[in-house]
């Protein structure tokens, strides 16, 4: 059940995308380029796991709309690590049609995307925000696609970063696994995933949940694979990105 989903491998990026101009501004953040968006000095704050493509200008967009989203009510930041070192999936890869693919895109995914190495880094980037923004008290989590399963295993009852956790078109979901989440989650799910798998992982959720169907959308719709010059796909965006502001907001 945590393999990857094949909606997850064989999406396509789109070929041409519409260039972004930020909202906010770039930062380092113990050696890593970081995007922020938002308040410098808000009390809470949202710590992004982007997709394996990095920083698309989909996912800069939506920082950008969540930050704004949870301004409305109070002051907020949201934080956008570079989590691969500058290093990204390329959008050749994806689908893995010839063994050249393959060979690259499982690599990705097995050395600089594998959990056991991220995860770490994401706690421990936690950790240390309060030298950067030292006003943060409340930290959430938003992880997309491959993400979703970084954040699902940074909230697991051992650890103590954050207070609550989004999941976009979640990669490589295990039931058993939301066993031992430890804070609100909030599943928004495209078409693509397995409904039945999602449902049982929602299920075993001990916390607050929350679980948004976007029936129509694609893997990948509120990052990198989604094209926004689709009315529809740009429309599911933005709503995507108001139910995680609700979510984060109820729980920050």
């Amino acid at each position: 059940m945590s393999e990857h989903s094949k909606s997850c491998c064989e999406t396509p990026v789109p070929g041409t995308v519409a260039a972004y101009q930020e909202k906010g501004e770039w930062i380092e953040i113990d050696g890593r380029k970081t995007y922020i968006s938002g308040s410098k000095t808000a009390t809470r704050a949202v710590l992004y796991v982007f997709d394996i493509f990095g920083f698309s200008p989909q996912t800069l967009r939506g920082a950008d709309i969540l930050a704004d989203r949870l301004s409305a009510s109070s002051p907020a930041l949201v934080i956008v690590p570079d989590w691969f070192d500058g290093f990204v999936a390329q959008k050749a890869w994806v689908p893995p049609v010839t063994p050249e693919q393959q060979e690259k895109l499982g690599g990705f995914i097995q050395n600089k995307a594998s959990p056991g190495l991220v995860v770490p880094r994401v706690l421990e980037l936690s950790k240390s925000l309060n030298k950067t923004f030292p006003t943060v008290e409340k930290l959430g989590i938003f992880g997309f696609c491959w993400g979703g399963k970084l954040a699902s295993l940074a909230c697991q009852d051992d650890k103590d970063s954050f207070v609550v956790a989004v999941q976009t078109s979640p990669a490589r979901i295990d039931p058993e696994e939301a066993k031992k989440v430890s804070v609100p989650m909030a599943l928004l799910l495209s078409g693509d995933e397995d409904v039945e798998v999602a449902s049982q992982y929602a299920a075993n959720l001990t916390k607050d949940t929350l679980t948004e169907r976007f029936e129509g959308q694609i893997h990948g719709f509120m990052s990198a694979r989604g094209d926004l010059e689709d009315a529809k796909v740009k429309e599911a965006f933005e709503r995507g990105y108001e139910v995680a502001g609700a979510f984060f907001d109820k729980h920050l």
